[in-house]
């Protein structure tokens, strides 16, 4: 089989760590995620992937990421069946598969480079739709708009860290002035990781750099008070049984040193 060359841009080439995370979680007894789409991609992809054959918490934290942000989308796809999801960064992420209802909008949007690898081993429909775009642009909300006055949820995963503070503020303030009550949910690390990241187990691997942290994910309300936290999430308030995936030391660090504790998490915000 003549497998496909990867020729990506420096942040984006990371999304072969999350879509390795989900290939490899299939080897677990108890997978957090059931995503065979992922191991039929990297099976194809000419990459050197064992690079990160040492990543483990990368790999069990890539996984519990995509299950947390499934879980809300789940709930926003419960209460809006027909509404619409655009995943930020897309990647080659397999969310769509894992949730479709057979009734709701999706958009992948992300950069040329990307999307011309998406496209072969995705394809476009009539409810799933790819928009090669920068988040930062804003050209593409009005495609998202023409399909409706659904409720839109939005998702980045593991985007906004590559972005400045002033970008990431324009982001949100975007979504919010044209999807007035819209859902957004997406991860984000403090400061001190951000000026650790060189001893992250994956990104180490790589060229690209972290850039944007914030100390408490509460805090985006001094940027607008219009953005409603409706949940936030770290690793240690999940079940001990995924917890003990992690190693020994990173469970310490996650239970009982309160700086350290919130350094990565996840949050849902409505925004307006």
């Amino acid at each position: 089989m003549i497998k496909t060359k990867i020729d990506l841009g420096v942040i984006q080439e990371t999304l072969l760590i999350p879509l390795w995370a989900r290939a490899t979680e299939l080897k677990q007894a108890d997978p957090i995620l059931l995503d065979s789409k992922s191991a039929e991609i990297v099976a194809a992809i000419d990459y050197g992937f064992e690079k990160f054959t040492h990543a483990k918490n990368s790999q069990v934290g890539a996984c519990l990421r995509g299950m947390i942000i499934d879980n809300w989308t789940r709930n926003f796809l419960q209460q809006h069946p027909q509404g619409s999801v655009v995943e930020i960064g897309a990647g080659l992420n397999t969310r769509f598969e894992r949730l479709d209802n057979n009734q709701v909008r999706w958009f992948d949007l992300d950069l040329p480079d990307v999307m011309a690898l998406r496209k072969q081993f995705f394809q476009e429909t009539e409810r799933r739709q790819f928009i090669i775009a920068s988040c930062l642009d804003t050209d593409w909300f009005e495609r998202v708009k023409a399909i409706g006055t659904q409720p839109c949820m939005f998702i980045a995963e593991g985007v906004l860290m590559y972005l400045n503070e002033l970008q990431v503020q324009q982001l949100f303030s975007n979504l919010l002035q044209e999807f007035p009550g819209s859902w957004f949910a997406f991860d984000s690390i403090s400061p001190l990781f951000v000026k650790n990241q060189q001893r992250h187990d994956a990104i180490k691997h790589m060229a690209a750099k972290f850039d944007w942290g914030i100390s408490d994910i509460r805090k985006i309300k001094d940027w607008d008070s219009r953005y409603h936290i409706m949940e936030v999430c770290t690793f240690k308030d999940l079940p001990a049984k995924y917890l003990k995936r992690f190693s020994l030391i990173n469970r310490l660090l996650f239970s009982y040193i309160p700086p350290l504790r919130n350094t990565y998490r996840l949050a849902l915000v409505k925004l307006g």
